[in-house]
C-alpha cells in the first residue's frame, strides 16, 4: 500500500485535465481564470449569491465565458444540485484550495465532498507562519493602513497549520500528493493597465477588481499591479512579515517584505499541479518589482530552483 501511495503521489495533473477550484475572494477567481487560460478544465465551486459579482471580475473582451474551459457551480442554496457537484468532484485530477479571507478555513465537510480517488495533487494556499517580521508593527499597521496585511496572529496560525495536516492527511488517503503555497500580505490581483495596451498583466482579473474594499484616492493597487510582477519562489515556511516599515509599506505601489502578489499567489496554485517538483512540497511567494509576470516556461523553473 505504502508504494502504491508513493507511486501515485508523483503523478502530476497537466492541461486539459479537470480540476475543481474551491475557496473564496479575488484568489480563488483569479486561481481559476488562470487555470482556464492555461487550458484545465475548470470549475469553480462558487456560493450561489456571489456569482454574478464573480463574472464580473473573472471575464473581460479578451478572456470570455465563451473561451475559457470555465464552469461556475454553485454549491449553496436552492441553485446547487448534489448530482452535478458530486460529478465534478470525482471527476478531477487537481483541487486547489485558497481563500482570500484570512480567517477561513477549509473545513472537512468539505473535504469528504471534493477529495476522491480520481484526485492526483492538491494545491493549498496557506500563510507564512514562522513567525519572523510580524509582531506590534505588523499589527498596528493592520489597525491602522490595511486590514489585509498578514500579521501572523497566533490562532490563526494554529488554524492554518491544523488546516495543513488535516489536508494533507486526507490526501495521502485517497492517494494524491499536496502542494502548500504560502502568501504574507495579499495585494492585487488584476489586470492593471492591460487592457488599455499600457502596464499591468492581461491575465489577471478584470480591473472591475479595483472597486472592492477601501478606496484611496491614488490606485495604489492599480500601480502595483503594473510595476510588481516579479516573483520569487522560496521553498519552505520563510517569508517574513512586514516587520518595522509595515505602515510605511502597507499601501505603496512598490509593496514592501512580506508581500505576495494575488497573481503570483494564484499562479504558484495552478502551477503547483503540474509540477513534479512541487510533490508534496513547501513553497513561500515573494513578491519582487518588476514590470513582467514569468512566461509559462519560467514558472517550471522557479519551482525547480526554489
Amino acid at each position: 500500500m505504502l508504494a502504491l501511495v508513493t507511486a501515485l503521489a508523483g503523478v502530476v495533473v497537466t492541461p486539459k485535465a479537470p480540476i475543481v477550484v474551491v475557496g473564496n475572494g479575488g484568489i480563488q477567481i483569479l486561481a481559476a481564470r488562470l487555470a482556464a487560460i492555461r487550458g484545465y478544465e475548470t470549475t469553480l465551486a462558487c456560493a450561489p449569491q456571489f456569482i454574478e459579482q464573480v463574472k464580473g471580475f473573472l471575464y473581460d473582451d479578451t478572456y470570455t465565458a465563451d473561451n475559457l474551459p470555465l464552469t461556475i457551480l454553485p454549491i449553496a442554496g436552492d441553485e446547487a444540485d448534489a448530482d452535478v457537484i458530486a460529478a465534478a468532484a470525482e471527476a478531477a485530477e487537481g483541487l486547489i484550495i485558497c481563500f482570500d479571507q484570512e480567517a477561513q478555513f477549509m473545513p472537512e465537510a468539505a473535504l469528504n465532498v471534493f477529495l476522491k480517488p480520481n484526485l492526483k495533487r492538491v494545491s493549498v494556499m496557506s500563510r507564512s507562519l514562522n513567525g519572523e517580521g510580524m509582531g506590534f508593527f505588523a499589527n498596528a499597521a493592520k489597525k491602522a493602513a490595511n486590514a489585509e496585511i498578514w500579521a501572523g496572529d497566533a490562532n490563526l496560525v494554529k488554524e492554518y497549520k491544523a488546516m495543513e495536516s488535516m489536508i494533507k492527511a486526507r490526501a495521502v488517503e485517497v492517494g494524491a500528493s499536496t502542494t502548500i503555497v504560502r502568501a504574507g500580505t495579499l495585494k492585487g490581483g488584476a489586470s492593471g493597465d492591460a487592457l488599455s495596451g499600457g502596464s499591468g498583466e492581461a491575465m489577471f482579473m478584470n480591473p472591475k477588481y479595483y472597486q472592492m474594499g477601501q478606496q484611496d484616492v491614488v490606485n495604489w493597487r492599480l500601480l502595483y499591479d503594473c510595476g510588481s510582477l516579479g516573483v520569487k519562489l522560496l521553498k519552505g515556511d520563510v517569508l517574513p512579515g512586514p516587520g518595522f516599515m509595515a505602515a510605511m509599506t502597507a499601501t505603496t505601489p512598490e509593496g514592501g517584505q512580506g508581500d505576495s502578489h494575488r497573481g503570483a499567489v494564484a499562479m504558484s496554485l495552478v502551477e503547483a499541479l503540474r509540477s513534479e517538483a512541487a510533490t508534496d512540497a513547501d513553497f513561500s511567494v515573494e513578491t519582487e518589482l518588476s514590470r513582467e509576470f514569468p512566461s509559462e516556461e519560467e514558472w517550471a523553473k522557479l519551482f525547480a530552483n526554489a
